[in-house]
Formats: structure tokens, sequence, C-alpha cells
């Protein structure tokens, strides 16, 4: 046994943050044994604020605060590079009688999973993560109330290699530790707006994926803030500026290799036309799974660099469903959700509406060529009123997550509305201060 090493236990919330306690080696070794610790199940009803949301049934007042089980899944264990002598593993939530706290994001993203093994189907899911980068602390941007925050470069690096050599420090140690982490990276690169990058995840299993997401977001923000930095995810920080987006790429075959959705001649399988199908009609219902917060359609607007549409095309990054590789290894690029999603959320979103579109046998409209902006197809909830009032009624969303689960998320979804209505923004401030 190391003693000299601390395990730190955690479970995503509902925001995507890691939840949990660091625990002496001794300590671990005896959780190891008997496969489970008790933590209190706030972690279910977390808002961004990381505080209770009361009214919940899931958790809270009502049920004295109680404490739920975490079980570690061991096959997540591994390094933390940026924090000397620890190791993560993540868990999977129950309460105290051994039932499965369903709202626990890894839970909706494994009920999804469940149903693509039914049909034998194999997924594979990477992630694209945009995030802005910017040269003051977290605690001077909190002391300025997040105003004249400076970006750590003058003007945009997309792909500039001349931007990316003056964070190179910083994006070197992402590349090099998060593979530390088993977060192997594709690649960074410069984005378009300034001061922001993107780096791209290798590809794994769903799940895998969606863990690897969590503990890379993390990373960054440790990495950056102990270079005097601050990162941020947020879907939309400067409204002249693109927002972040999280751009998922999932693959589908069948256990021997088929490719799902094409058929090798560049064409979609009937299987894939319907997955698309199902995403393209059911993404509005879903919607709150892939943009979460007020701030999230921000970035969804015109003229944003973000789908609007609910489109679809070859190779055509101005649509909501992309579809890229090359003929007989095609996969799909879902663009809708922005970098502040839950990606467990996200991915069970996916595939919750694809396998929808294949159960109804749905067949997708004609693709998008050129600029789907100005595409004549329904677009997406313009903010998150629309998105929670399509969501909370929605038969597709009940039917894939179950009620109960359906409606803890629109809960959140109404804190998350309540608390956003209650800022004053500043461009509010800008705009009528003088004039009002």
């Amino acid at each position: 046994m190391l003693t000299d090493r601390t395990v730190a236990v955690a479970v995503p919330d509902a925001a995507g943050r890691l939840i949990g306690k660091r625990l002496s080696a001794d300590t671990w070794e005896r959780v190891k044994e008997a496969g489970w610790l008790t933590m209190p199940d706030f972690h279910l009803i977390t808002g961004l604020e990381n505080v209770p949301v009361p009214d919940l049934p899931a958790a809270g007042a009502h049920r004295g605060f109680r404490n739920g089980v975490l079980r570690p899944d061991l096959s997540s264990l591994r390094r933390l590079p940026w924090n000397d002598a620890t190791d993560l593993v993540l868990c999977d939530a129950y309460d105290t009688n051994g039932v499965p706290a369903e709202p626990s994001p890894r839970w909706v993203l494994r009920r999804q999973l469940e149903r693509l093994a039914a049909q034998e189907i194999v997924a594979g899911a990477a992630s694209e993560l945009e995030f802005y980068l910017l040269s003051s602390s977290y605690a001077d941007a909190l002391a300025s109330g997040y105003r004249s925050l400076r970006p750590v470069y003058h003007r945009h690096g997309d792909n500039d290699l001349l931007v990316d050599d003056v964070v190179e420090p910083l994006l070197g140690d992402v590349r090099r530790l998060m593979p530390l982490a088993d977060v192997p990276i594709e690649l960074s690169q410069g984005e378009g707006g300034i001061g922001q990058f993107e780096v791209t995840l290798r590809f794994t299993d769903p799940l895998g994926m969606a863990d690897r997401h969590v503990i890379y977001k993390q990373g960054v923000k440790a990495l950056a803030g102990r270079r005097g930095l601050a990162a941020t995810f947020m879907a939309k920080l400067h409204h002249d500026q693109p927002g972040s987006g999280c751009h998922l790429h999932f693959s589908m075959s069948r256990p021997g290799g088929e490719n799902l959705i094409d058929d090798g001649n560049g064409q979609l399988t009937r299987f894939g036309g319907c997955f698309v199908a199902g995403l393209l009609a059911h993404a509005s219902d879903l919607c709150l799974l892939f943009a979460p917060y007020a701030n999230s359609y921000r970035r969804l607007q015109p003229g944003a660099w973000a789908p609007t549409s609910l489109t679809w095309g070859i190779d055509n990054r101005t649509c909501m469903v992309r579809i890229c590789g090359t003929p007989g290894d095609r996969r799909i690029e879902f663009r809708l959700p922005g970098a502040d999603a839950n990606p467990y959320l996200a991915f069970a979103g996916l595939i919750a509406a694809g396998l929808r579109g294949v159960a109804d046998g749905l067949e997708p409209p004609p693709l998008t060529v050129g600029d789907a902006q100005g595409a004549a197809a329904s677009s997406l909830p313009r903010d998150l009123v629309e998105a929670l009032g399509r969501f909370e009624c929605s038969e597709v969303a009940g039917d894939a997550l179950g009620p109960e689960v359906r409606d803890h998320f629109a809960g959140l979804a109404r804190h998350e509305l309540d608390a956003s209505r209650r800022q004053v923004t500043d461009s509010e401030l800008i705009r009528g201060f003088e004039v009002a």
C-alpha cells in the first residue's frame, strides 16, 4: 500500500462538477474493500453555485439532508498529475438501500447506454471543448466583478501558431499531463474568439468520454490557476465574441465492426438516417440537456458561430448535425451543446433523441448545402424559458429518461431561470443607466 498517496473520491453533479472527499491511503483501502462510502446526497440537487436547490423530491430538507452512498467505479481510478500524490476515482450514486440514484448524471447516461447495448450497438464518443483563457487569476476576476477581463492575447488565434506560442506553456502542460490522468489529447488549437482555444479529447466509449470530459475541465482550470490565469467554459463570455461550444462526436457500429451510420458509399444507412432524423426532430424537446443555463442560449444566436436551426449536412460546420469522416467510416458531430453542458446528460440526450428517431422510423429532411443560417428549417429554442417549457412537457424526455428524472432536471432549470431573472447585467447598465 502506498501510504503517501491521497485518493479523491468523487461523483459528478448536475453541473458536471466533481463533488466528493479526499481520503488517506489507508482509509481508501478500507473503502475499496467495503465497496462503498457515505456522503450527503446534496450533489443531486446543486445548481451552478453548488448550493442545494429547494423543493426537489430527490434530496433536501424534507428528507433530512440525508446521506447517500457512493460506490467507486474502480475502472475509473487514475492519477491526477497536477496534484502531487493524488489519485481520483469516480463513483456511482445510490441511496442507503442500495437503489441507484437515478437523477445522478452518470446513471442518466448509463440508462441510455443500456438501450444501445440491448440493440447490440457499440458506440464511440469524443468531445471537442472550447474555452477562453484570461490573464487574471480567478480571485482577481471575482474582485473586479468579472469586468474588464483581459484575454491572454490581444487578437484571436484561429489556428494561428503564433498565438499558440504565447499560451504553449499552459497548453503544453494540458497535452502532456492529461494522458497521465487517462485523458489522452488529440490536439489543441487557437479558436475564433480573442483568447479562445479548443482541445480535442481522444475517442473512447461514451461513459469513459464523459468521465474524461469532466476530469479534463477540472484539470484545465487547476493548471490555469497555478499560472495565475483563469479558464472559463461558459457558453458565452462576451457579447461580441464567439461562444464556446462542445462538439460531440458519436459513432455506432455492430460488435463485428459494421458502421451503422453510412453504407460505405457515402450515403446514410437506413439506421443512420433515422438516427439523424431523431436528433433533428427531438433536439428542441431535449435542448435543456445540451444548453442548461440562461447564458447557454446567448451562444445559440444568429451570427454567433453556433447552430440556430435543425439542420444536417455532410462536412458542413454551419449545421447542427454534421456528418464527418470518410465513406465507410462516418460519424456524427453534434454541434448543439455548449462548453457548459454536462457531458453525461448531453450524450444521454443525443442517444435518446436518435433512438427515438429509429424507433419511429423517421426520415431525415433534405441535407443542407451551404450556410445553414439561412436554411428554411425549424428553429431551436431561443432561450431557457422556451427550452424548459418544451422539456417539462416532453413525452420524448419522459419516455427516455423517466418522468421523475425529467421532472428533476426541469426543477433545476426552473431554479436557474429564477436566478437569471434577478440579475442586472452589464449590458443593461450600459444601455439604460443614463437614458432609461
